[in-house]
């Protein structure tokens, strides 16, 4: 197991630790965030069998919708889906049928500002990636205006709250986690 993250920077370790510490026990989890994924490894463990879902492929953009069909399948069973802002930007319209259906789930956008996997990928083969950077999208608008509550969070000291909000109630909503790299 990899030490704590400091509680004081917000990064994704910091993010997978806390949304870790958070979770209801019940829940479905969907994840499309490629750059978040070793911090999700490290710091935020899989508790049951059935409980995670994703794609094997190396596909981008099936997180979102993926969720909505998780929460329209097992509708007794809160889903959370963790999203790279990236990947986010592939079907992001997915966001008005989950208000239209009244999917329960809640979205967590991890937002570094681009398509980091990309980037990383690029890397790894020595390639210059072109157009991966995403600055000034703004998540919370975007799910304002298809009808899910949403919020910002910029701040360490503010991500415990927002976790706790996420997970009142039922039905979609949605955080933005602006994190460090």
């Amino acid at each position: 197991m990899a030490p704590p993250p400091s509680p004081d920077v917000l990064t994704d370790a910091l993010l997978m630790a806390r949304l870790a510490a958070l979770r209801p026990a019940n829940i479905a989890i969907v994840e499309e965030a490629p750059s978040t994924r070793g911090p999700m490894h490290d710091h935020f463990p899989i508790r049951a069998g059935d409980e995670f879902h994703t794609c094997a492929s190396g596909g981008l953009g099936h997180g979102l919708p993926a969720a909505i069909g998780v929460a329209l399948a097992r509708p007794d069973t809160p889903v959370l889906c963790l999203l790279g802002d990236g990947s986010a930007m592939y079907a992001i319209q997915g966001l008005w049928t989950a208000a239209q259906t009244g999917a329960d789930v809640r979205f967590v956008i991890v937002n570094n500002g681009g398509y980091a996997a990309l980037d990383q990928f690029g890397a790894l083969f020595g390639i210059e990636v072109v157009g991966s950077k995403v600055p000034g999208l703004d998540f919370v608008g975007l799910a304002h205006s298809q009808g899910v509550s949403a919020q910002r969070v910029t701040e360490a000291a503010a991500l415990d709250a927002a976790i706790t909000d996420l997970f009142e109630g039922s039905g979609p909503r949605l955080i933005e986690v602006v994190v460090t790299t």
